[in-house]
């Protein structure tokens, strides 16, 4: 599968995401500080490992599937080939990684910057390991994200078929599920003894099995056997079915436009919105939340297509929805007073004693006295001072007042 980063490198996630849900799976390639880098190499066979699980996934549960971190690579068909892997070069040389027991902590330690409470993280560390047959590690986080989301594959442990929907492609989504929260160590009907808890031992198809043959493909394994450990079941325990960060399928597009002045559209504390126009992926039923927050100098003037007026904009996703978020130059109220003989003449005002106006937004305003005949501007007061022009910046409402008085 072609990879549209080609050999860009970011440790950093890419935006805009794809996804209306922050609830992310990011994936990142690891090396440590004097390890290889085949990044290049590696990336479009990830994408390809990663676009099997997906299909796979689909094929057990076609009402979920992983939400996965993509990015509008530029002439990017939609796909894997979009897949937001980020390179990271670690701290400490591979020597740090060997020992098995630590590993998992060491390296989830030092990308928790590449991480948030959103985010799910699935690592494939590129560098020495000390054991042969331990393809990944987890940690079970059945409510976490984020911070101790991190799901391990070891490149060099196990067959070498990333990019074949093999051993790793199988691995990645073994360990994925642990951090998606499969499954307790004890409440599961199957569970297994001691040393191997936190496994289902009722099947050996499980993709949740403890052991697995070598180069046992993808394609053989099964999602929750059963259904009635870890994956649609009925019981009380936690269900991997439930997390957010499985998309609720069919998702629908909605896709989100800006129009006239600046302006950005916001679900929650998340800008959704791009420059022009975004596409986002939504899940099947969602109630949307959407913002139109004006930049400094604009002002929200209203919603067209799947909104109307100015509030907040709630489209119910049962199908793909298109809006567009208009925005306009702002303006603010000018009330001017003057005291004496003379006149205040600037942005649509000839005031003589009372009246108002409108000043533009994002735009400075000078507003000058004229004094009637005998008389002088003995002073500004209000938003100006001195007896100079007075200057007003089109950011708020101002209140000015001119004094004049016998010269």
């Amino acid at each position: 599968m072609p990879w549209c980063g080609g050999d860009a490198r970011s440790s950093s996630n890419r935006l805009p995401d794809l996804q209306l849900s922050p609830n992310l799976i990011r994936v990142v390639y690891a090396t440590p500080a004097d390890g290889p880098d085949n990044f290049a190499a590696d990336a479009p066979l990830i994408a390809a490992d990663v676009g099997a699980i997906d299909a796979w996934w689909r094929g057990q549960d076609p009402t979920r599937a992983p939400r996965w971190d993509l990015y509008p690579f530029a002439g990017c068909a939609p796909g894997f080939g979009q897949l937001d892997i980020s390179f990271v070069r670690l701290e400490s040389p591979g020597s740090a990684y060997l020992e098995v027991s630590s590993r998992a902590f060491h390296l989830a330690t030092q990308l928790l910057d590449a991480a948030s409470d959103d985010t799910k993280t699935l690592v494939y560390y590129d560098g020495p390991v000390g054991e042969q047959d331990i393809c990944g590690t987890s940690g079970v986080e059945p409510h976490g994200g984020g911070t101790f989301g991190f799901a391990f594959v070891w490149l060099a442990a196990c067959e070498a078929d990333l990019g074949q929907a093999g051993e790793k492609a199988r691995t990645a989504a073994h360990e994925l599920l642990h951090d998606l929260g499969a499954e307790p160590d004890s409440g599961p009907p199957h569970a297994c003894p001691a040393p191997t808890t936190g496994h289902p031992c009722d099947s050996p198809t499980d993709i949740l099995y403890p052991y697995v043959r070598p180069g046992e493909p993808l394609a053989s394994a099964v999602l929750d056997a059963g259904r009635d450990d870890y994956y649609a079941h009925s019981g009380s325990w936690w269900d991997v079915q439930d997390s957010d960060w499985l998309a609720r399928l069919p998702q629908f597009p909605l896709t989100i436009s800006i129009e006239g002045a600046r302006g950005r559209v916001v679900n929650g504390t998340r800008t959704v919105s791009c420059p022009t126009a975004c596409s986002l992926a939504t899940d099947n039923g969602a109630q949307v939340q959407l913002v139109a927050i004006p930049a400094a100098g604009s002002r929200f003037v209203g919603w067209k297509g799947a909104c109307g007026g100015r509030g907040t904009c709630a489209p119910t996703m049962d199908g793909a929805r298109s809006l567009t978020a208009v925005f306009g130059a702002a303006s603010f109220a000018l009330t001017v007073a003057v005291s004496g003989r003379g006149r205040v003449i600037g942005v649509g005002v000839s005031c003589a004693s009372r009246c108002s106006g409108v000043l533009p937004g994002a735009a400075t305003t000078r507003l000058r006295a004229r004094p009637a005949a005998g008389y002088r501007l003995a002073g500004w007061g209000g938003d100006c001072h001195g007896v100079g022009t007075c200057t007003l910046a089109g950011d708020r409402a101002h209140r000015v007042t001119a004094r004049f008085a016998r010269a």
